[in-house]
């Protein structure tokens, strides 16, 4: 004789039907490691002085691997983190290492290639298929944890600007970190790299304050360490990647937010320029000039960089089915030093395979940003402002498997294509066991409510 079912009661029903909530009583410890590991890695993520010995693993790295560890032993890894995108993602992925990887054997060194694959693996893949299957709450809040590591990073750079100099700082923190001619890398290590990640982190605020997930004295107060970090960055590339930013994300917004905000800036320059106060004497020698001018010839390094841009154009035509070689550019340049250009160096390094797999790559990301104004257009603004600053920053730098590239990248396209979103499960897949989509309640057992 079977027992009749036992009785649940609607609080145990409502319980079950609130997702949310049964989420938070089901999760296990090492998904709150987990995740505080991933909000430290992205938080981390343009601290790229913070390394763990003289190898190019950074403290960001540690966190993200050990989240990404975790997750994959819980289970909690996407196997299509870009959807139906995701073959051709592999594809791209795949052609661009493969003919780095010909290249390497044919003219350079196959060990080379593995370090170059492992970081471009870590950066292109891992991040991605961490990323994508985080929860609303998560991806939502991932872009202000960027801001905030990137203006702690400012801050810190700006206080050792008033107390230190190069000397005081070259041999604990690098040469970097305030360089021989007073620019500020703060903790991103250089200056031109800190220039990007206040680019970064620019349209991440003005999502942050359009989302209520900031004040409006909070960001005001994160905006003035974000631009005062830029100037003492005097980054050419960084200061132009962040006008282009913030306008594609005010646009992307709506006109009433562009003009309420540039009404505000013109207020704030004005005030500037009535005070009397000098700009840093590194910006206006390396950009101020530059844009008084409009001569690119005293912006920064642009002259050399034109000069690498040239060499490796004419470099291309001996490279075209098999490159050189992983690092082989560095050696076979005249100036000894990789083109700034990573298009040119992937071309010149991997041959066309390689060449067409960074365009699959890059066009990927594009569709993707595009069709997320469609989904959210605040997130959509967000993610199309981000990912203009990473293709800005293609043009003028080498190899770009570093996470604070790709970090920021996919932290905005999360917040489109999280697999929660609205609280829903749209479709992602785990690599192995059941998908982390909201708990529903199972169906009814034939043995636990018995006919007659």
């Amino acid at each position: 004789m079977t027992s009749p079912a036992p009785f649940t009661g609607p609080a145990v029903h409502r319980a079950s039907a609130s997702p949310a909530g049964a989420a938070r009583g089901q999760e296990h410890v090492w998904d709150r490691i987990a995740r505080y590991c991933l909000l430290a890695a992205i938080f981390l993520s343009g601290w790229s002085l913070l390394r763990v010995g003289q190898i190019n693993l950074t403290f960001s790295d540690v966190f993200f691997l050990l989240s990404f560890a975790i997750s994959g032993a819980r289970g909690h890894l996407s196997a299509t983190p870009f959807r139906s995108l995701t073959p051709f993602w592999l594809t791209g992925l795949v052609m661009m290492l493969g003919g780095l990887f010909v290249g390497s054997v044919v003219n350079g060194d196959p060990l080379r290639w593995v370090n170059i694959a492992l970081q471009y693996t870590v950066a292109f893949l891992f991040i991605p298929v961490l990323l994508m299957q985080q929860g609303e709450r998560i991806t939502r809040i991932a872009p202000l944890v960027f801001v905030l590591g990137t203006a702690l990073s400012e801050t810190i750079g700006i206080i050792a600007t008033f107390f230190l100099t190069f000397h005081d700082t070259v041999h604990w923190l690098g040469d970097g970190f305030i360089t021989g001619n007073d620019r500020l890398g703060a903790m991103a290590g250089q200056p031109n790299p800190n220039g990007a990640v206040v680019a970064f982190s620019l349209p991440m605020l003005l999502f942050s304050v359009r989302q209520h997930m900031l004040s409006g004295l909070a960001g005001l107060c994160c905006l003035i360490l974000l631009l005062w970090g830029l100037m003492l960055s005097a980054s050419f590339t960084g200061f132009s990647a962040s006008l282009l930013a913030i306008f594609t994300a005010m646009l992307l917004m709506g006109m009433r937010y562009i003009f309420r905000l540039g009404l505000a800036a013109a207020v704030a320059a004005s005030l500037f320029f009535a005070s009397g106060a000098p700009l840093p004497k590194a910006f206006q020698e390396r950009v101020g000039n530059a844009v008084e001018s409009g001569d690119l010839n005293q912006a920064g390094t642009f002259i050399n960089r034109a000069q690498l841009i040239e060499e490796a154009w004419g470099f291309a035509e001996d490279n075209m089915l098999i490159g050189m070689g992983v690092d082989r550019y560095r050696e076979i340049s005249a100036y000894d030093n990789p083109v700034h250009n990573l298009y040119l160096l992937i071309w010149n390094e991997g041959g066309s395979v390689a060449f067409c797999g960074l365009m699959i790559l890059l066009v990927l990301l594009c569709l993707l940003a595009v069709s997320g104004l469609r989904l959210h257009r605040d997130r959509g603004a967000m993610a199309g402002a981000v990912l203009l600053v990473f293709l800005i920053y293609t043009m003028s730098y080498p190899h770009m498997y570093s996470r604070m590239w790709v970090m920021p990248v996919m932290v905005a396209l999360a917040t489109l294509y999280g697999p929660r979103r609205n609280g829903k499960a749209e479709g992602a897949r785990l690599i192995y066991a059941r998908p982390a989509g909201p708990l529903q309640p199972s169906p009814p057992s034939p043995l636990m409510h018995p006919k007659g």
